[in-house]
């Protein structure tokens, strides 16, 4: 049945395939559901006291086995029927089997941007609409990009966007993306994010009226440009208009839609047209995605110039293609077969061109990318993806096989999802919307086009579907997006056939079991993944240690207590590989926690809500709302339960974030308990200000041998023996730190692998001289909200590869 599936991956328009091909999933479906089904119900047996076990077990067991064995037995004879049906119809398939294992593709060094520095064919849209922007009057004038999807509205205006002109005329430009699913909220947070202003003036306010009131103040006298992406309803401007102030100095807003009304609307004074690009410019296009500056082969010009000339002019769709072309070989033979396979692209307009070609590259992908791909749908439009948890959510649903990750020496499966994404990115089938320091991926987004694509090939194939209603009732997928507005309704129905639950919405208190956690207890208990994204625990979460195949959760506790449950309970999940958990007081990791064997990544959140709330207060001074931001830094964290001297190392952890520094964090680190771990976080303990923070990480850290990133939050005292510190550290961060010592800046110059230093909030204290030979990797230094009591001297031969020093609030 692999056999089949890999050699039929590109023939399922053929009815007879669709049928086995929907057979074999259902089959297979059914063979999950029995096993996980039958693990489920032992583990309740097991979970029994000593007392009933011996009455009740051998009997239950028994009445069980018979069950298993009549399913097992229809499902064996419905894959004998399978095969069957293969071997009949396999001269009318067409099939050649073949086996051709996915060859992985080495990491890739260089990231796409988003947006390409040069835009091949847009340089006179873009003049035009410069100098639009730079004419008319004083008043506050709009103008609009107008085009259908795809044709590169967003392009042109980030081409605009970044231009130098632009930045000399308007000194604050403001980008924000709106799209067909617009909060006002989370759009007015995104501007207040650009506006350079302390994050504490603006990151609790919640109500869109105060954020307009705030966004205006800051705007208030200053000329500026405000672009608006992708607006579908005249009610998206209904809310915003105001909150961008009419000062007659020259201000503009720059609004993109595909709806012509809107521009309309908007009373825009001038609107372009954005039109398709001709044949000379399609194939420039082509040739630039494919080639870069090299230029293409004479005696593959004709082929290429046919491949562009399907596209239709359409940027988007070149773009995409052309992805596909490039993993290709570069011979006369295999573009001909590419062109003739897109020839009767000729017969279709407007969507289904596009939706044609984007479902051509999705079906060119290697069988291990295909569900990562369509994983993607489950965000919603425009949605800004965080890279390290998508990898994550791939992993836990079994996308990446710890198999592929092939011996210990070898890559991690971490680093082969990232190399997945790596490679969706090149394809251009995903966007890099931001980068870390190391200029990997942070964020990413996919284009709603390529999302319409997921959807719609992820509910075909009951791999994937987005609702609006927790209804088990209304979906056969193995996966569910719930993408909701307003209150997140309650589910019916006793049984989900889905292993994944996703929420997408906003925020939502479950005060009681009724309004939601009850229907996942007793209808998900196959759950693999459940990231309640946004939903507030009220409540402690009976039934959470009965879903035994959850690998990955993500959940908000409202209190301490319910955060200790919810940690309790997690002690029974063996399959767990990553938790988030957000919190609103401290908590204390129970020791059970530690005998998660598959346990990878554990991120403990804090967020205290009643200094959350005082802080919103516009009516309390700054200077006390900024104290209570530091207070609520330096009072969140988790404590570590007393670890048995010789117990279980936990293997696989590699993730372990806002714990305690104290004797006792100490001593686990220093018992070797994470061998593996390669990210930590640590923050001082607020309640034990004296504690010797020195003595603690010298005893921490220099176990961690594989050790890669290290956070510190509010410790100033750091070791200055460069040896403390292990040498596989590539990045550290300290922040809210006070006073530091300049010594250990000198210190963290000598250690021969770090790449990216940050340091936020605090003072250095005495002259920092770094001397040829300090920090011979390091890339990045960041330094923001820090104050230099001394010089900070970088001498010939220091610092070799820095590539980025960024100081945005920096005081000498």
């Amino acid at each position: 049945m692999n056999v089949f599936m890999k050699s039929t991956k590109g023939m399922r328009d053929n009815e007879s395939v669709r049928e086995v091909v929907n057979k074999i999933r259902d089959v297979a479906h059914k063979a999950e559901d029995m096993v996980d089904t039958y693990v489920v119900n032992a583990n309740k047996q097991r979970g029994r006291n000593m007392l009933v076990k011996y009455f009740f077990h051998r009997k239950n067991h028994v009445i069980m086995l018979p069950e298993v064995n009549d399913k097992f037995e229809a499902i064996l004879s419905s894959i004998l029927e399978i095969r069957e049906k293969i071997n009949e119809n396999m001269f009318i398939y067409g099939i050649q089997q073949r086996n051709k294992e996915f060859a992985k593709d080495s990491l890739i060094a260089r990231r796409r941007d988003v947006e390409e520095e040069e835009v091949v064919g847009m340089v006179r849209d873009s003049d035009e609409v410069i100098r639009q922007l730079e004419g008319g009057d004083l008043s506050r004038e709009v103008v609009c990009i107008l085009g259908m999807g795809g044709l590169g509205k967003t392009t042109l205006a980030r081409k605009i966007y970044n231009n130098d002109k632009i930045k000399s005329m308007f000194p604050y430009c403001v980008w924000g993306f709106v799209s067909n699913y617009y909060s006002a909220q989370e759009l007015l947070m995104s501007i207040l994010k650009l506006l350079d202003l302390p994050e504490e003036e603006y990151k609790y306010l919640t109500n869109p009226e105060q954020m307009k009131r705030k966004i205006r103040e800051s705007m208030s006298g200053k000329k500026y440009l405000v672009v608006l992406d992708d607006i579908w309803y005249t009610q998206v401007w209904d809310e915003l208009h105001e909150a961008f102030p009419h000062d007659n100095n020259g201000s503009r807003i720059l609004i993109t839609t595909r709806m012509e009304n809107i521009s309309r609307y908007t009373n825009a004074t001038f609107t372009y047209r954005l039109s398709f690009l001709d044949e000379t410019q399609s194939w420039e296009l082509f040739c630039y995605k494919v080639f870069g500056k090299a230029g293409c082969p004479l005696e593959l010009e004709p082929a290429g110039k046919k491949m562009a000339k399907a596209c239709k002019g359409l940027p988007l769709a070149i773009v995409v293609f052309t992805g596909m072309v490039a993993k290709k070989e570069r011979s006369l033979r295999e573009w001909n077969r590419i062109q003739n396979h897109i020839s009767w692209y000729h017969a279709h307009e407007d969507y289904r061109i596009v939706t044609d070609i984007l479902k051509l590259s999705y079906d060119s992908l290697p069988r291990t990318l295909k569900p990562c791909f369509l994983y993607l749908g489950v965000y919603p439009e425009d949605y800004e993806i965080p890279a390290r948890t998508l990898c994550q959510l791939w992993i836990s649903e079994g996308f990446i096989q710890a198999t592929e990750a092939g011996p210990s020496n070898s890559q991690e499966v971490e680093d082969i999802a990232d190399m997945y994404l790596d490679n969706l990115v090149e394809r251009s089938l995903v966007q890099v919307a931001s980068k870390r320091s190391d200029e990997g991926v942070k964020t990413c987004r996919v284009h709603p086009l390529l999302r319409e694509i997921c959807i719609s090939e992820s509910k075909e194939n009951k791999f994937m579907e987005v609702c609006e209603e927790l209804d088990a009732n209304r979906s056969d997928s193995r996966r569910v997006s719930l993408q909701y507005k307003g209150e997140c309704l309650p589910t019916t129905g006793d049984k989900w056939l889905a292993r994944s639950l996703l929420f997408f919405g906003e925020e939502t208190r479950w005060e009681r079991e009724s309004q939601g956690w009850k229907q996942i207890r007793n209808g998900f208990n196959l759950a693999r993944v459940l990231d309640m994204n946004q939903v507030v625990l009220g409540l402690s979460p009976r039934g959470l240690k009965t879903l035994i195949h959850l690998r990955f959760l993500k959940v908000t506790a409202s209190s301490r207590r319910i955060g200790n449950d919810v940690l309790a309970s997690l002690c029974n999940l063996s399959s767990l590989e990553t938790l988030y958990l957000w919190l609103r007081d401290e908590v204390t990791l129970p020791n059970k926690i530690w005998k998660l064997k598959s346990l990878r990544h554990v991120y403990l959140n804090f967020d205290n809500i009643i200094l959350r709330e005082w802080t919103r207060k516009e009516s309390m001074p700054r200077i006390i709302r900024q104290r209570a931001k530091r207070l609520q830094i330096w009072s969140k964290g988790a404590s570590m339960s007393e670890m048995k001297i010789g117990e279980t190392k936990v293997e696989n952890l590699q993730t372990l974030n806002n714990i305690y520094l104290n004797a006792r964090t100490a001593s686990v680190l220093n018992k070797g308990m994470f061998p593996n771990l390669t990210k930590l976080t640590l923050r001082r303990e607020p309640t034990k200000l004296l504690e010797p923070e020195k003595e603690y990480l010298e005893n921490s850290l220099m176990c961690l041998n594989k050790l890669r990133r290290l956070k510190l939050l509010c410790i100033a005292k750091l070791p200055l023996d460069p040896n403390a510190y292990p040498i596989s550290l590539t990045k550290i961060t300290i922040g809210y730190f006070g006073k530091l010592d300049a010594g250990i800046i000198k210190t963290l110059g000598q250690l021969a692998n770090l790449r990216t230093l940050k340091l936020v909030g605090g003072s250095i204290n005495g002259d920092v001289n770094c001397v040829a030979g300090d920090f011979p990797q390091l890339q990045v230094l960041h330094l923001s909200d820090v104050q230099l009591a001394g010089r900070w001297k970088v001498e010939e031969g220091a610092m070799p590869h820095i590539r980025y020093c960024i100081n945005p609030h920096i005081h000498d």
